[in-house]
């Protein structure tokens, strides 16, 4: 009966050892060739032994746990062919000396094939400030070098291991078929010290010959300038990585293709979070941002959480999707705070082709430290679609994008741009404009469709602050169609703890700087109200459309967009309709009657709707009065008089005086009443 036992126990002993025997004909231990690993003695000596033997025999080097140190004048050359494997980043350290030498060499060399690197802590030897932040110019430059001057490496992985404590970067590269994952960067470059343009984590800044790398679930904390930042490579991806307390750019890629980037985290940047210039291929999805674009250092750029495009004006910006991103900063309408902490701009695109940025998440929004002022074009804007001075967009969609808090405008697009499409978003409590559409030279087939705008702020105390405000300098505005969208911005005094109030003066308003045109517009079906001072207005600047100079031609592509609330009967909106002059705008509306009030311009039609053959055909441009003036006559704010040709609005309430009043200037006082000339009175003709 006790012979299986026996036997079981002789069969187990011989696996065991056989176990050992494979194990030692595959690895070596760095403390077989003298490595002491107590963080004083010169083990570099003994490290290159065990690297050289590891490549040779084609075996893994195991470090035990222990303080390996590697003066400051050493640097580890690995070869092809070799596995080193740790006992973790927080066992198995690399220690070297504090330096002030930004000269010294870097503490892992790598060059070859078939490399791996597993388990290990490694310190450029830089002191800790008790903040975390950087100490200036202290510690090695950089800890490992992939091949950063020298033939390509290939089939790289560097996983599990921390990189700490360089005075400029973690870790340079050039290769291929490179992987880095699951790895620990902190306390790199000069944080909070300099916006110097050679810190940061990993980098292949400069060198070609790059493809298929892979950065994947590393944490990043107190990096100087950019914690990655990749340079010509063709297929890149960086994904489920955490950044947080980046001086500069989180992700900082240039002239790449085939670019993947996708659920990271980044908070705490100095300027943006992701930067894309001049790639291709790209796809931006599903990251959280928080504070991305902070300004914590430097001089920053656009500090957006997304960047995207080409401000060399190169035309080399293409085929990208920007989609499903979370951004939020700290910006609020309701708390009066200066906390250093904000996200400047969300998503930022300029000189691009063919880019699609859809269904983001974008709220708090703007500078906080500076809350009543503009700090740039950038702060407080949602998203940005602009141009260079040489440059232009085309084909750029922001569809189904959601926005809100933002201290200045929900969408901003400035410049030259064309086939832009807007649709299917929705903006809400932005401090400015809901979506601000501005053309430089000329902005052809644009689109604004679907789109919802609700409750603006105007928080910056503009005379216009519009849902969707239009401008056009020294150029056209043509083929632009703004239809189906839904412009809200009215009182809810039943809910008194929203606080609502009506901020905003126009539902859509046009303008211009300059030589300004409009043609070939379509707003229609658009419904629009509770603006203070028109649904639809323009300012002085906007003039009617000519072909042939002094022959003017009338817009038509207004129609269908109507007003009201819950408890209103829908009303056709007349665009310009409480202002003295607009362009030559034709509609056709609906009533019971001739109109005692509103600016219609010649050859607009209202139709009878007890009647409907009937209509009254407007013969002449003009501001709408049935009432002539009489004396002694009590007038309410906004009611209008006719006197001749002329017509007056009321200004402030009173009762007229005696005497017809006769003036050549705007305003007039008669009696207690104080008019306001709106130029000729509109004639109707029965039709």
């Amino acid at each position: 009966m006790r012979l299986f036992p026996v036997l079981f126990s002789f069969v187990l002993f011989l696996f065991c050892a056989d176990t050992v025997l494979a194990q030692n004909d595959i690895v070596l231990d760095v403390k077989q060739f003298g490595a002491v690993g107590d963080g004083k003695h010169n083990d570099a000596p003994a490290f290159q032994k065990g690297i050289d033997a590891a490549s040779k025999e084609m075996k893994i080097l195991l470090v035990p746990s222990g303080k390996y140190y590697i003066p400051s004048t050493s640097s580890l050359n690995i070869s092809s062919n070799v596995t080193i494997q740790g006992n973790g980043k927080e066992n198995s350290l690399l220690v070297t000396d504090t330096v002030a030498d930004a000269g010294h060499p870097a503490l892992i060399n790598v060059q070859g094939e078939h490399i791996t690197i597993r388990g290990l802590g490694l310190s450029g030897g830089r002191p800790v400030a008790p903040d975390q932040k950087s100490v200036e110019s202290k510690g090695r430059y950089s800890i490992m070098n992939i091949s950063f001057d020298q033939k390509p490496s290939e089939n790289v992985l560097i996983e599990e291991c921390r990189f700490s404590d360089a005075y400029g970067r973690a870790l340079l590269f050039k290769g291929k078929d490179i992987t880095i994952r699951n790895c620990d960067f902190l306390r790199l470059g000069r944080y909070n010290i300099n916006f110097k343009p050679l810190d940061g984590a990993i980098s292949n800044f400069g060198r070609n010959e790059c493809a298929d790398i892979r950065i994947l679930h590393n944490t990043f904390q107190f990096v100087g300038t950019h914690a990655i930042s990749s340079y010509r490579i063709n297929r890149l991806t960086i994904e489920d990585n955490y950044l947080s307390q980046i001086s500069g750019i989180g992700l900082a890629n240039h002239q790449c293709q085939n670019l993947r980037i996708t659920l990271n985290r980044i908070e705490f940047t100095g300027d943006n979070g992701i930067d894309a210039q001049r790639c291709r291929q790209t796809l931006i999805s599903s990251n959280h941002f928080y504070c991305a674009g902070n300004k914590n250092a430097g001089d920053a750029g656009s500090a957006a959480a997304i960047f995207y495009g080409d401000d060399y004006a190169q035309g080399t910006a293409r085929n990208t999707i920007i989609s499903e991103n979370f951004i939020r900063g700290e910006f609020n309408f309701d708390t009066d705070t200066t906390a250093a902490r904000s996200q400047s701009c969300g998503i930022y695109v300029i000189d691009a082709f063919h880019v699609k940025v859809l269904h983001n998440t974008i709220n708090g929004i703007g500078d906080n430290q500076n809350r009543k002022t503009i700090n740039g074009i950038e702060d407080g804007n949602g998203i940005m679609v602009v141009n260079s001075a040489k440059g232009q967009s085309r084909d750029i969609v922001l569809d189904g994008n959601s926005v809100y808090d933002t201290k200045n405008n929900g969408i901003f697009v400035g410049g030259q741009a064309r086939d832009l499409k807007l649709v299917n978003n929705h903006v809400n409590a932005a401090g400015a404009h809901g979506i601000y559409f501005s053309a430089v030279a000329t902005n052809l087939f644009g689109l604004i469709k679907d789109n919802s705008v609700t409750d603006g702020r105007n928080w910056l105390d503009k005379k216009v602050a519009a849902d969707i405000f239009i401008e056009a300098k020294d150029g056209w505005i043509t083929q632009l169609n703004i239809s189906g969208n839904q412009l809200r911005n009215s009182k809810r005094l039943t809910f008194h703890s929203m606080k609502d109030s009506v901020y905003t003066t126009h539902g859509i308003y046009f303008t211009g700087v300059g030589f300004t045109k409009m043609n070939n517009l379509i707003v229609a079906d658009n419904q629009i109200s509770g603006h203070e001072l028109d649904e639809i207005g323009f300012s002085s600047v906007v003039t009617s459309y000519m072909v042939t100079k002094d022959k003017p031609y009338p817009a038509t592509g207004f129609r269908d967009n109507y007003s009201g609330s819950t408890d209103d009967l829908p009303e056709v909106i007349i665009p310009g309709f409480n202002q003295k002059n607009k362009p030559w705008i034709i509609t056709q509306s609906f009533g019971s009657k001739i109109p005692a009030y509103g600016n219609y311009s010649k050859g607009s039609v209202i139709r009878d709707i007890n009647n409907p053959p009937q209509q009254w055909v407007a013969t002449n441009s003009g501001f709408a009065a049935q009432n002539s003036w009489e004396k002694g006559k009590p007038v309410n704010k906004g009611q209008t008089v006719y006197a001749g040709t002329k017509v007056w609005r009321c200004v402030k309430a009173g009762r007229t005086g005696a005497l017809m009043f006769k003036t050549t200037a705007d305003t007039a006082t008669d009696g207690t009443v104080v008019w306001e000339l709106m130029g000729d009175r509109v004639v109707f003709k029965a039709g």
